[in-house]
């Protein structure tokens, strides 16, 4: 099990002691006193205390178990947990975080537990705009997990992954010596079921960064390929005139010209930041189930005193409904910008060698044009980290529960990454324009990063 602070201990109704761990911080990390506090506020959840519940997801392809908050409802555990499934919250009851663990049977959709954990610290590494949610180490009682939820997910499941992932797990939680990848759900005395815990937010992108999405797989990621941002990302021009040519390219779509809604350029410029940064991501820890599942938070950005501000807008409204998103009165005067700004909450499918590779599969790191001068440096950092066994690599391997093949894939798709970037840099068509997007905000200039190839 990993060893980190916060943690914390719990007693299963079995005598089984449960462990709830944050994973020590990546070196040379960059973390928040909001991630801080996030780790100590998911270690903390009991799940054996009344104002907590269970439930299992029911929807969606894989798999997971939902925990509710109580504390400022009537229910208990005891009478919440029968008594309500699916997506019903009750007013009053707060959604704490999700359980995921691993499930990669046939006919299942593709979860890796460790996946969420590696997003999360590598993300932090590299310092993203992106926001990837905190998630922690957690391992449950599986007796207790079949009892209270998995048992419930598949009565409550009928047909698709989701029916057949609860099947599965139910096999397995029942006979954990007789399931075949054991070892990727159980702890090593197969007592316990292990996994992460996270708190996701925000909501789904359209067509403006998801793309069409006519079919899963390789398709959909080629036609993520064809959205505004990672058009412009792919354009040799000047940034400004890199944002106006993919617009134009991308709007030749009826769908995303609809959903795009003619996004500024300071909106453009976060686009493509982000969407680099996932790519990177995605291509490092051979992510096969990424388009559909890139979020969103409205943001208020404004120049006061010469200095870029910004508060979240909490609201549920797609793009095409922005305009009815109104500023605070206290900042209205300032002509804030609404941005849709990049939540990274579904990470759970990579990781693992049979996934299939989309991003390398599809050429993205390939195309790119624009990138962020910080992001290659520590890319070039972390690639003769992982190829020297230094301590980024030993953190990879003493933190997660990968196995050799699994740690391996992810040195090789470092330096495949970095190989791929470099080339284009050598040959002068990567230009390191996307650090700042904040300083175009204020300047109306576009500041290039002078780095090294």
């Amino acid at each position: 099990m990993p060893t980190a602070t916060p943690s914390k201990e719990y007693r299963s109704p079995n005598d089984l002691t449960e462990h709830s761990t944050a994973l020590p911080h990546i070196p040379t990390g960059v973390y928040s006193k909001k991630d801080s506090e996030q780790e100590t506020k998911l270690t903390a959840i009991d799940f054996y205390s009344a104002k907590i519940a269970l439930c299992p997801k029911t929807w969606s392809t894989s798999p997971g178990t939902m925990v509710r908050d109580l504390s400022e409802t009537s229910f208990i555990q005891s009478s919440y947990e029968p008594q309500f499934k699916g997506k019903e919250v009750p007013k009053g009851v707060k959604k704490a975080a999700v359980f995921k663990q691993s499930m990669n049977e046939s006919n299942t959709s593709g979860t890796f537990s460790p996946a969420a954990l590696l997003y999360y610290h590598l993300s932090r590494y590299f310092d993203t705009s992106i926001d990837v949610p905190v998630a922690v180490y957690r391992d449950m009682d599986s007796k207790t997990h079949y009892q209270r939820v998995t048992q419930r997910g598949v009565a409550q499941t009928r047909t698709g992954m989701i029916a057949a992932g609860w099947r599965h797990l139910a096999a397995a939680e029942k006979a954990p010596h007789s399931f075949g990848a054991a070892a990727s759900l159980f702890t090593p005395d197969r007592k316990k079921v292990y996994g992460c815990m996270l708190k996701a937010k925000g909501e789904r992108y359209g067509a403006e960064i998801n793309g069409v999405r006519s079919r899963w797989g390789t398709v959909q990621n080629e036609e993520f390929q064809r959205t505004a941002p990672y058009l412009a990302l792919s354009s040799s021009l000047p940034l400004l005139q890199a944002i106006d040519e993919g617009k134009k390219q991308a709007f030749k779509n009826v769908k995303i010209r609809k959903a795009t809604v003619d996004a500024t350029p300071f909106q453009m410029m976060y686009w493509m930041k982000e969407l680099s940064e996932i790519v990177l991501l995605d291509f490092i820890f051979s992510q096969q189930d990424r388009i559909g599942n890139i979020d969103y938070e409205w943001r208020w950005y404004w120049v006061a005193n010469n200095e870029v501000k910004s508060q979240s807008a909490d609201s549920k409204l797609i793009r095409g409904q922005m305009n009815k998103i109104k500023p605070p009165a206290e900042i209205a005067g300032f002509a804030p910008q609404l941005l849709q700004r990049t939540c990274l909450n579904d990470n759970d499918a990579g990781g693992r060698v049979p996934y299939t590779n989309f991003a390398k599969k599809t050429g993205m790191l390939q195309k790119l044009r624009h990138f962020s001068g910080a992001a290659y440096t520590r890319l070039l950092h972390l690639d003769r980290d992982l190829q020297d066994s230094g301590q980024i690599y030993k953190y990879l391997q003493s933190n997660f529960v990968l196995d050799s093949g699994q740690l391996s894939q992810i040195v090789k798709n470092t330096r495949l990454a970095k190989d791929i970037l470099h080339d284009t840099c050598a040959i002068g068509k990567l230009q390191f324009d996307l650090d700042e997007p904040q300083a175009f905000f204020l300047t109306g200039k576009v500041k290039l990063a002078n780095v090294a190839c």
